[in-house]
């Protein structure tokens, strides 16, 4: 069971597929969310005929093995526990590859460890205020309430990540997304511990500083992070390509099964 050891000794949990000699990626997982929210996607990644990756998956703090530190942390400590990941690999620079909260955590690797980020995939993700765009107050209310209590049904779910049109189908298209939840539900402490770092995060006006290729994907129908963040983030970002999805939700991969493969395909020859 490999770990790391990120800022403050904090022990990280990580998994990875595939063979070291490929070229590195490194996927960041949401809010409230381990590496194994990626599902099948690291597998397929590492064993793609044409491209394969050697894929690394960290879980965040207070979620999945990687135990719940005893202080508050912040975007920057998280970020330096990816690092200390590719520390504890050997590896130098990798693409990183983050969705909503791991987009966040994505950008400030990109920041304070420029050397180690060959390429970025921010999807469904936001720079924080002021040139950030919050969600309406009732979508953030429904977010918090699921966390903290158990949904007696899964329209509030559907909700934050689906599109309008797939409602109908959520049963279907987050069950294994719910069986995962009921495993392993994370704590209300690894929550507001992640959701006050999210309160704190701002990089809006250090994105030029990113010299590294760029690609920025959202859903037109994202409810939890407006599309607007991603063409925040795609115009302050010199050089980024900006990939607006039509009839999808917050949960891109769940809708565009081949959305990182193509993204990362275009970043790879960044390496």
């Amino acid at each position: 069971m490999p770990f790391a050891t990120g800022s403050g000794n904090h022990r990280v949990h990580f998994e990875t597929y595939g063979s070291p000699s490929n070229p590195p990626l490194v996927m960041v997982q949401g809010l409230m969310l381990d590496g194994r929210f990626w599902f099948e996607l690291p597998r397929q990644l590492a064993e793609d005929p044409d491209q394969p990756w050697f894929v690394i998956v960290p879980d965040n703090r207070g979620v999945g093995r990687s135990p719940l530190p005893g202080r508050p942390w912040t975007m920057a400590d998280m970020a330096d526990d990816v690092v200390a990941v590719l520390d504890a690999l050997g590896i130098r620079r990798a693409v990183v590859a983050g969705i909503s909260m791991g987009g966040m955590i994505s950008q400030h690797v990109a920041l304070r460890h420029p050397e180690r980020v060959a390429g970025l995939l921010l999807m469904a993700t936001w720079p924080g205020l002021p040139y950030g765009k919050l969600p309406p107050l009732r979508t953030l209310n429904m977010l918090v309430d699921s966390a903290i209590r158990r949904p007696r049904t899964i329209d509030p779910l559907a909700h934050l990540l689906l599109p309008e049109h797939l409602h109908s189908s959520a049963p279907t298209l987050l069950r294994d997304w719910i069986d995962l939840v009921r495993e392993a539900r994370p704590s209300r402490k690894a929550f507001l511990g992640q959701f006050a770092a999210i309160g704190t995060h701002s990089t809006g006006h250090k994105l030029e500083r990113i010299e590294i290729p760029v690609r920025v994907v959202t859903g037109d129908e994202d409810r939890l992070v407006p599309p607007r963040n991603s063409e925040v983030l795609a115009s302050r970002i010199r050089g980024a390509g900006l990939e607006v999805l039509p009839k999808v939700g917050h949960a891109i991969p769940l809708i565009d099964r081949q959305v990182v493969h193509r993204n990362v395909a275009r970043l790879r020859s960044s390496l």
